[in-house]
């Protein structure tokens, strides 16, 4: 009978028994690890592959193979082992008996293949998470649209009856409903949004005669009011814009909002006293993309003008009444009685009374200018009347209400002695007028 051999690995694993030509068949293949043992039966101790091979083959066994080993077949790899109790030496390098197929020539290649499939699982891994950081950000924004356009309503055109405003909304640009989650602030107009850009935009209106048509002062008093909300704001320009009728001026500025940049762009218009201002807004990472947004939605604003067509023909008609006072004074009186429901009859008693009071805020050298011009006013008329006239002149400043006799009986005065001054005079007296008007509404 052939001798047979018992194979021993570095990890513990045995193998056989098998024949000596399955040993040189699996050593010619590869299978055997370089460091293996083997022990042929009969041998003293565990000797190395290439020792074994090299030693010709006993005729015939000593001692049975150890019972209960198994052995790989010559063909499936395992083959039982003989029913002998023969043992291998003590001095082997490990006790563990476990039983196991012996490599073989396809195991490297089905490793391969193992290690293909990882390596081709992680680049489909990181190919979905590539995809998926490419496309979270526009899901998200075409989320956010789709939020936005759930409150658009359909009109493409939005009029404002009781501030005579309408918009011609451009492309892109949507009016939202007044249930919107998005834009709520108080004293709003109307609400728009601008969906692809995250962009919103409100409108307001206000009464504020006291500007006398100075946007920049408007926009300066917007920024005022908004910053204990945006602390962070910031200015970076100012500019003209064209309107659909008119012009308007425009602030441009940026703040932080949390950890978000924000961009904004404030528009500011008159209609007569009415004061409109369109705060817009969007993220900063808009770009350059909003403010032309903001330009073309401006094109867009038409005031109606019916305000200011009844403030300009009042200020013409009140002119010749009151040529003591420049245009812009004469605005400021006028817009102020508008604005107020009122009467602008009494505009030329309005403006004796202003200067009257604006005087004591004005320097001593402009004061002392314009009590020279008044004494030229006053020259023509008698002391008596004179001095009657003066007292019902410090009535009105006081705000006391002057008989409509003695109102008139005053301003014809005044009204004629301005007429006859020099046109040099008179275009003096109407710029130390107009500041005292305005002196006198900064005064309590």
């Amino acid at each position: 009978m052939a001798v047979r051999y018992l194979l021993h690995f570095a990890d513990g694993s045995q193998y056989g028994p098998i024949d000596r030509e399955m040993l040189e068949a699996w050593h010619r293949e590869g299978r055997i690890p370089p460091d293996a043992l083997a022990w042929p039966e009969g041998a003293p101790e565990w000797l190395p592959v290439p020792t074994v091979l090299a030693t010709p083959a006993p005729a015939s066994p000593e001692p049975a193979p150890p019972a209960g080993e198994k052995a790989p077949e010559a063909g499936a790899g395992l083959a039982s082992l003989g029913p002998d109790d023969t043992k291998p030496p003590k001095r082997a390098p490990h006790r563990s008996r476990r039983t196991a197929r012996a490599p073989r020539r396809g195991d490297s290649q089905g490793l391969r293949l193992v290690l293909l499939a990882t390596a081709g699982a992680a680049v489909v891994v990181a190919v979905v998470g590539g995809l998926w950081a490419l496309l979270q950000p526009v899901l998200a924004k075409r989320w956010a649209m789709a939020a936005i356009e759930r409150y658009a309503l359909a009109d493409r055109r939005v009029v404002d009856t009781e501030s005579g405003l309408a918009i011609e909304l451009p492309s892109g640009w949507a009016a939202l409903r007044e249930d919107n989650p998005f834009v709520s602030p108080p004293g709003v107009r109307t609400r728009l949004a601008q969906p692809a850009l995250e962009a919103f935009a409100v409108v307001r209106v206000e009464v504020r005669p006291q500007l006398m048509g100075d946007l920049d002062r408007h926009l300066d008093a917007l920024i005022q009011e908004r910053l204990p909300t945006r602390p962070s704001l910031r200015e970076s320009g100012r500019s003209d814009v064209q309107l659909g009728r008119g012009r308007a001026r425009l602030v441009r500025a940026t703040w932080e909002e949390g950890l978000d940049k924000v961009q904004g762009a404030v528009l500011s218009w008159a209609d007569g006293y009415r004061y409109f201002s369109l705060d817009a807004w969007a993220p900063e990472a808009t770009g350059g993309s909003f403010l032309p947004a903001v330009e073309a939605l401006a094109r867009g604003i038409s005031p109606s003008g019916a305000v200011e067509a009844r403030v300009r023909e009042a200020i013409e008609r009140l002119a010749v009444e009151v040529p003591e006072l420049s245009p812009p004074a004469l605005r400021l009186l006028v817009e102020e009685r508008l604005s107020r429901g009122e009467s602008v009859d009494v505009v030329p008693l309005d403006g004796l009374r202003a200067v009257s009071r604006g005087l004591d805020a004005l320097s001593q050298a402009e004061a002392a200018e314009m009590g020279q011009i008044y004494e030229q006013i006053w020259a023509p008329v008698p002391e008596a009347e004179r001095v009657r006239l003066a007292r019902l002149l410090q009535e009105a400043k006081r705000g006391r209400t002057i008989p409509a006799e003695e109102a008139q009986a005053l301003r014809a005065v005044v009204k004629a002695g301005a007429l006859a001054l020099p046109e040099d005079q008179l275009a003096r007296l109407r710029e130390l007028s107009e500041k005292a008007v305005r002196k006198s509404r900064e005064l309590p």
